[in-house]
């Protein structure tokens, strides 16, 4: 396959590594001239593009089997012509990452079918626009951890950990790039699929031991819970895509020190 990705952070150039060794042709696209530099320096297929282009002017990204929005950018305005341009292209599959910070932190369990968003959350505006495309699939994935991520440091003295009684929800890097693989082989279908590990211990205890294996201070604990928590089911990505967890357990995920 011809795989476009829009973006070229840290989940993008593991994930276009991953699908070049899986023998597809594979564009990554960058804002930045230096970073243009860097990427071809490494090896990668890249491009200078900028979601306020005209993705007519590359044929890369418009005649590909498949593109990936992999980039940060939250303004919906933004995707129109991307969009507008995907759908007069049918046969092209549209894959979205996003969040599970769409969900609420309401103390509930949320699975694909929960209506209880974050109606202010600009990544729904993008999803909707997605889900406006002949093929596409939306993969809402949980807090990132894996190289250059780890949990370990998310909360470094003085910042404390609040809700620490809140279950963890957290998703490792080789998970992400496991789930847009299978994601891709999915062209007959349409489908949100949330992307997450399998447990989720309170936060206090587990961002404190992650921190006591850096040999790095660990953090304080507030002494109560403000706000709700929330549970990421992830049975669909099993159950649809047959997919397999390589760390469904956030206790001995693969982490760097």
């Amino acid at each position: 396959m011809n795989i476009g990705i829009i973006g070229s952070g840290w989940l993008a150039q593991p994930l276009a590594e991953a699908l070049q060794a899986d023998g597809h042709q594979v564009w990554l696209t960058t804002r930045s001239a230096d970073k243009l530099t860097q990427l071809q320096a490494k090896g990668f297929a890249a491009i200078p593009f900028d979601l306020q282009d005209d993705i007519k002017d590359h044929p890369a990204l418009t005649q590909a089997d498949a593109l990936i929005l992999a980039t940060t950018c939250k303004t919906a305005s933004l995707y129109r012509q991307l969009i507008a341009c995907n759908q007069q292209h049918p046969s092209q599959q549209l894959i979205m990452i996003s969040s599970t910070s769409v969900y609420q932190n309401n103390g509930q369990r949320h699975d694909e079918t929960s209506t209880q968003l974050n109606a202010d959350n600009p990544l729904l505006a993008i999803e909707a626009m997605v889900q406006s495309c002949h093929k596409h699939h939306i993969l809402r994935l949980a807090g990132l951890v894996g190289p250059g991520r780890h949990p370990g440091r998310f909360f470094q003295p003085p910042k404390t950990i609040k809700n620490p009684n809140n279950g963890v929800n957290l998703i490792h890097l080789d998970d992400c790039i496991g789930l847009l693989k299978a994601l891709l082989k999915q062209r007959d279908i349409n489908a949100i699929v949330n992307g997450c590990a399998d447990n989720h211990p309170p936060k206090g205890e587990y961002y404190q031991l992650m921190a006591k294996k850096l040999d790095r201070p660990v953090p304080e604990v507030a002494t109560k819970t403000e706000t709700p928590d929330k549970i990421i089911d992830n049975q669909l990505s099993k159950e649809l895509l047959s997919y397999r967890y390589l760390h469904p357990d956030v206790w001995h995920l693969p982490l760097d020190s």
